[in-house]
């Protein structure tokens, strides 16, 4: 049925396109995007159909190309059927510990192999994964860690993931805790390894697999949201597929090597990254984290075709100081989000790259751009003719309400070319919206209802967009209590509910504000001290430490503004749009500001001077 449909809706495409090429300058584009849609979905739908997930495409490589390498790390080479044994062994040991079709594992580890064949282990028994973020700490962990109901936690053997769960015991002892590397000397912890490698690397048999199909979720992916604390989205089997689709638009093989860099807790890392090497039989070069001095000697040593990017990482490139050879390598594709077009004018000039696959996605999103045209600064197209295929709708937006703006009848409304809207897309059953796991409420908060005609339902995004003159879309903003920063999402609620801990602090209001050369925004927070405090240096002295201890790094405030009196609205809301429109300029405010110094690593006071140096580059957030 699908293929009848996709085949009329090719010959309407193409006739229509013949017809209106001469009238309209942008159907040229159209045709080329419908084309590489209309791939995409028969390859999706193909893969569905056959059940071929991410664990079936490791053993499928395993069985044409064994000993071919499938990960890079650390100088050492892991083909994909020592791979796929080391996934057998650890399929064994979660039998061994209890573990069967449909329960929930949670999995706390760095980028390393050892991650890659834990999470096919845990699928070549149809467990589903938890993918908890190790820069957590205290209450945002221990939520995490226990929001998806896992009957076990397994931690990597990095020592400040063990100290972690170690100071959250209390919270996690209900369940089975084990470990990579040597048995934990505190707590009886168990050692994964040593129970997995007295196990078969023969393979496991389908049959503890064969009741899991397409709808049922592979994994939990933690977003941070309005909330405060982080939300576990569910990944099904068909999204893994879905994600994957995005390389094959440039058609990545087995002849490529992808660089990868991002973490593998989220959806970029994992399923876009090692997945899309997985269904291809290609390789993957893995690295602990990005480093900007090892970027370029990484890709020249191991042949590098493809990079996967993040925007900031490409900013971080293009500031390093010209070196020799810089420009000499394979590469072929970058791919990824958040490029912004100045930097990726700069970066592809400098550096060479023939080619950038800029994409626009969300974890829980129903829908995604991608830009197969190279253009510079877009994401990719929403025209009359593409929405037949992937109706993605910008409408007006209400920066006082924050939400989607209504007509006289209640209906949202359209924007035109040349104008910024919120992205929506329709929920129904092609198009179904999975969202975030036992969490009714937060489902409900991203769906708009009698958007264009009554029982109409719509996913919104949260996102706003730039629609240009000839159908082109770039990412304009975040909307809402959540900004980006650092490649990572940032809860203004989170942020500030754990600067009201501190004793001193009567009142803290967190927001993004945009840094001249950065992508996203940066955090800053207008803080109201309590009656009788002043401003000295050991109250920033415990800000700084407070935030350190209890916030990952991309979360920790980067400006410092101290208020007088707090702001609220009628409903005894945080005003943010004045502060967010102020900046960080001392020039228009009369508050004391203050930076957070990356080199003293701590606050210092925020003049004109330095003002002038962080907007020129000369001094780093």
């Amino acid at each position: 049925m699908l293929l009848t449909v996709l085949s009329t809706l090719a010959a309407t495409v193409v006739s229509f396109s013949v017809l209106s090429v001469f009238a309209f300058s942008w159907i040229k584009y159209d045709l080329q995007y419908l084309r590489t849609a209309l791939k995409l979905i028969l390859y999706i739908q193909r893969r569905t159909n056959k059940r071929d997930f991410a664990v079936d495409a490791l053993e499928r490589q395993v069985r044409e190309r064994p000993k071919q390498t499938f990960i890079i790390y650390q100088n050492n080479n892991y083909t994909y059927e020592f791979v796929d044994q080391k996934a057998n062994q650890v399929a064994r040991a979660a039998l061994k510990l209890g573990l069967k079709a449909k329960d929930v594992a949670a999995i706390m580890m760095t980028n390393e192999p050892a991650f890659i064949w834990t999470y096919f282990g845990l699928q070549k028994i149809g467990v589903s994964v938890a993918l908890i973020n190790y820069h957590l700490r205290h209450k945002a962990l221990t939520h995490s860690i226990t929001s998806c109901k896992p009957k076990i936690l397994i931690v990597g053997q990095d020592e400040e993931l063990t100290a972690a769960v170690d100071a959250i015991w209390d919270d996690v002892k209900h369940m089975q805790v084990v470990v990579h590397g040597p048995a934990g000397p505190r707590h009886n912890v168990k050692s994964l390894t040593q129970i997995a490698e007295r196990e078969s690397t023969d393979s496991v048999d389908h049959r503890y697999r064969a009741d899991i199909v397409a709808t049922d979720a592979a994994s939990f992916i933690f977003t941070s949201g309005t909330t405060g604390l982080p939300k576990p989205a569910i990944i099904t089997h068909r999204r893994t597929i879905l994600a994957t689709a995005i390389f094959s638009s440039f058609n990545f093989n087995k002849h490529d090597i992808l660089y990868e860099t991002l973490p593998l807790y989220h959806s970029a890392g994992l399923v876009i990254g090692v997945f899309s090497v997985v269904h291809a039989g290609a390789v993957i070069v893995l690295r602990n984290k990005f480093s900007v001095s090892k970027f370029w000697n990484d890709c020249r040593k191991h042949n590098v075709t493809v990079v996967h990017y993040i925007g900031e990482m490409c900013r971080y490139l293009v500031q390093k100081p010209v070196a020799p050879g810089e420009a000499r390598h394979n590469i072929r594709v970058a791919v990824g989000n958040g490029l912004r077009k100045g930097i990726w004018e700069l970066f592809t000039k400098r550096f060479r790259i023939p080619r950038v696959v800029e994409f626009y996605s969300a974890t829980e999103s129903v829908i995604g751009f991608a830009n197969i045209f190279d253009k510079a600064g877009k994401v990719g197209r929403s025209s009359p003719l593409t929405r037949l295929l992937a109706p993605a709708i910008l409408v007006e937006f209400d920066h006082v309400t924050e939400s989607a703006k209504r007509d006289s009848n209640g209906r949202c409304i359209e924007i035109g070319k040349d104008s910024v809207g919120l992205l929506i897309a329709p929920v129904n059953e092609r198009r179904t919206f999975e969202g975030y796991f036992n969490r009714p409420a937060e489902n409900e908060k991203k769906l708009l209802y009698d958007v264009f005609k009554p029982g109409d339902v719509y996913f919104n995004t949260g996102d706003l967009f730039h629609l240009d003159n000839e159908y082109f879309v770039s990412f304009k903003d975040r909307t809402g209590d959540t900004y980006r920063w650092k490649g990572e999402n940032v809860s203004t609620h989170e942020v500030s509910n754990v600067l009201s801990a501190i004793d001193f602090l009567h009142d803290a209001n967190v927001y993004g504000v945009t840094v001249p050369g950065c992508e996203g925004k940066a955090g800053m927070v207008a803080i109201c001290l309590k009656d009788n405090t002043s401003i000295d240096s050991t109250y920033l002295q415990q800000i700084s430490a407070h935030c350190s201890e209890q916030l990952p790094a991309y979360a920790r405030p980067r400006f410092l503004r101290f208020q007088r009196e707090v702001n609220l609205t009628s409903t005894f809301k945080h005003q943010k749009v004045r502060l967010v429109n102020d900046g960080f300029d001392p020039s228009i405010i009369d508050d004391p500001l203050y930076y957070f110094d990356s080199v003293s690593n701590q606050y210092i006071a925020l003049t004109r001077t330095v003002y002038t140096d962080i907007v020129n580059g000369k001094i780093t957030v």
